[in-house]
This record gives structure tokens, C-alpha cells and sequence, in this order.
């Protein structure tokens, strides 16, 4: 809200960077509280769930924005912007704060009964709830896994897409003959889209066997590739085609909402996991922050060397995805060796196996982990 009330660059630069530290909890918090909550059968779809808002904002910012930017008041209407928008997160916010329960054991509408059935179905995760004791060892395995750095490429690959499309998004429309409040409006379709995806992606992983969610996030890629070199290769004189494919590249939103879920379920150790998350967002920052660098000015409207980046990050992204698949295979092998064929979703029926789900192990110390891909 208090961008509403700035005059210059200085005090816009001072508030941004106040607020991306305090907004920079947000989607972590999320995953972790998605994991304390949920099956990992059932995660990627409550992932998909809360990550179609994004979609949502969008398709909805864009008609906000040009309703707000009508308001004939006092102040000019940018200001309106801020200060309408900023004072709905305070009074959501307000609501979280009361009504927000981290995990079940934390949930105050369960009976003890209730809160025990919650934790107690989570066991076949070998994931455990949460543990507050900070563990050195498993942030240092959390450094030299491999997993981890395959994670901090997807944040890096999907973000710099992000930090281009989504952030230049208006910039690309504008580019192909389009006015700035129309261009504002074709950001609409994109944000269904993104919910469309979304959903779908979520639930084509759940019906296929095995739950291949590598596959199935590398088929949303694909489209977006295409939309992407479409917007690189057309004529300007296609004002349609070229908007089809920037619609079309939105669909990479789904294989991003597919590597949450992935990080998530093969990631166990309380503090490995937040080392873990806090890397892969570390990495969700700097391609946010590279994205945005390769739509040079000079070039428009065609922006070549922004459209050539989102061309790069998205395929780093296909190959990164299919070889985090086949490294997972492989460390499900080596611990089958061990322990015999095992899923993380079959019945926990030996000491052994129960003591390991709880016992806030990471993936790598307990045998009877599975990982997901």
C-alpha cells in the first residue's frame, strides 16, 4: 500500500526490496505446509490447486488493472493500483494469520483423534511432519546431493521464462501491433490457460501409472517451445498466430507446479528440506532476475534475444527433467537392492519400516525411501 504514496525512484527501489523479502516466504511456506498436510499421492494436485491462482491473477490482474486505471479520484490512478490491491493481501493475510494451521497437530477445528488419523496417514511418506532441531549433517548432504542442484536448474530454467513472458508479457503483445490497454486485456486468455494447465497436468499425472511426472512435465514444455518459436520465426504481419503463440507458452506453468511436487517428495530430513527449498527459491530468484535482462530495449518489438532465452531455458528444462528421471530410477534401484521392490504408498508392516517414517531421516539415511518422478 505504501507504494501508493512513492514520488521517486529512490523510495520505489527502498519498498520493492521490502517487500520481496517479506512476499519471498510465501510459495516455500506453501510446499512445506503442503507436505505436513499430504499423501505424496495426493500432493501435485493440491500443488496444481493453489498454483492456478497464479493463473488467476493474470487473467484477473489484467481486468483489474484496467478498472482501476478508469478511477478518476484525487490521486492519479497508478496509485489507486497499489493501495486497493495492497490493502485485500493485508485483510487475506489477516484471515491466515488466525485461520492457517501449519500442520495438523497445529489445527484447532481437529479432535486429538482427528489430528492423530492426520499424522498418522503420512507415515507411508518416510518424509516425517517436522522437527525444529537444525541438523548440520543433513545440510551438508543436502549440498552434495545431486538431487538438490537438479532442483536449483529447474527453478534457474523456469524462472528465467518466467521472468521474461510473465513480467514482458505486455511488452510481447505490444510487439505485435497491439495498443497498451489491449494488450493489457490479451493477458486474460493467458492466465485461463495457465489454470487450464495447471489442473490438467496434475490430474494426467495421477491417471498414468506410475505417476510419471517428469513425462508429464516435459509434455507441457513442449507446447510452450513450440509457442516460442512460433513468436521467434512468424511474420509481424500475423498478429494472430504470434498471439496464439504466446498463449501457448504459458503452458510451462504446469511443469513448474510438477517440480514442486517433485521437490517435495524427494526430499525427506526436516532441515535437508529447508535447505533444499531455500535453494531451489534461491534459484527461482536469479532466474527471475536473468529473464527480464535479455529484452533489450534496442531490439523491439521483436525482442530476439529475450525469445532466444526462453527458447534455451525451456529446453535445459526438458533435458534436466528427463535426467532427474532417469537418476531417481537409479537410486531407487540401488536401495531395491537392499531392501527388496518397496513404494512409499504400501502398507508399513515391520518395526523397521515404522520407526524410519518418523524418525526425521533424510531420503538418502532411510532405505525404505522411495523417490517420485
Amino acid at each position: 500500500m505504501a507504494l501508493g504514496g512513492c514520488n521517486n525512484f529512490a523510495e520505489f527501489a527502498a519498498l520493492r526490496v521490502v517487500l520481496g523479502a517479506l512476499e519471498s516466504c510465501s510459495t516455500p511456506a506453501y510446499l512445506l505446509i503442503t507436505a505436513m498436510w499430504y499423501t505424496i499421492e495426493e500432493q501435485p494436485i493440491r500443488i496444481g490447486y493453489w498454483s492456478t491462482f497464479l493463473g488467476l491473477a493474470n487473467a484477473f490482474g489484467g481486468l483489474l488493472a484496467y478498472g482501476i486505471g478508469h478511477l478518476h479520484g484525487k490521486l492519479e490512478s497508478w496509485r489507486y493500483l497499489f493501495i486497493i490491491i495492497g490493502a485485500v493481501s493485508s485483510g487475506w493475510g489477516i484471515c491466515m494469520f488466525f485461520g492457517l494451521a501449519e500442520n495438523a497437530l497445529s489445527a484447532r477445528w481437529l479432535s486429538d483423534s482427528e489430528k492423530r488419523l492426520a499424522v498418522e496417514r503420512l507415515r507411508g511418506n518416510q518424509t516425517g511432519i517436522k522437527n525444529s532441531v537444525f541438523k548440520r549433517n543433513q545440510v551438508v548432504e543436502a549440498l552434495t546431493d545431486p538431487k538438490t542442484w537438479f532442483f536449483f536448474l529447474f527453478g534457474l530454467s523456469t524462472q528465467v521464462v518466467n521472468g521474461a513472458a510473465s513480467n514482458f508479457g505486455s511488452l510481447i503483445i505490444k510487439g505485435f501491433g497491439y495498443s497498451s490497454l489491449k494488450s493489457t486485456l490479451m493477458q486474460i486468455p493467458y492466465g485461463f490457460i495457465i489454470v487450464t494447465a495447471n489442473l490438467s497436468a496434475m490430474y494426467v499425472q495421477r491417471w498414468i501409472p506410475g505417476q510419471r511426472r517428469c513425462l508429464v512435465a516435459v509434455m507441457y514444455v513442449l507446447p510452450a517451445l513450440a509457442g516460442a518459436v512460433g513468436i521467434h520465426t512468424l511474420s509481424r504481419d500475423k498478429r494472430g498466430s504470434l498471439l496464439a503463440c504466446y498463449w501457448l507458452t504459458s503452458t510451462y506453468t504446469a511443469s513448474f507446479a510438477m517440480i514442486m511436487s517433485l521437490i517435495i517428495s524427494n526430499t525427506a530430513g526436516s532441515t535437508k528440506r529447508t535447505t533444499v527449498n531455500a535453494l531451489f527459491f534461491v534459484s527461482y530468484c536469479v532466474g527471475n532476475i536473468i529473464g527480464p535482462f535479455a529484452f533489450k530495449q534496442s531490439e523491439a518489438p521483436v525482442y530476439a534475444s529475450g525469445i532466444t532465452a526462453m527458447l534455451v531455458a525451456y529446453c535445459v528444462e526438458i533435458v534436466a527433467l528427463l535426467c532427474f528421471a532417469v537418476y531417481a530410477a537409479f537410486l531407487n534401484g540401488k536401495k531395491e537392492e537392499v531392501t527388496g521392490p518397496i513404494t512409499n504408498a504400501d502398507t508399513i508392516d515391520n518395526d523397521e519400516q515404522v520407526q524410519a517414517s518418523f524418525s526425521d531421516l533424510t531420503d538418502v539415511e532411510n532405505l525404505y525411501f522411495r523417490y517420485t518422478y
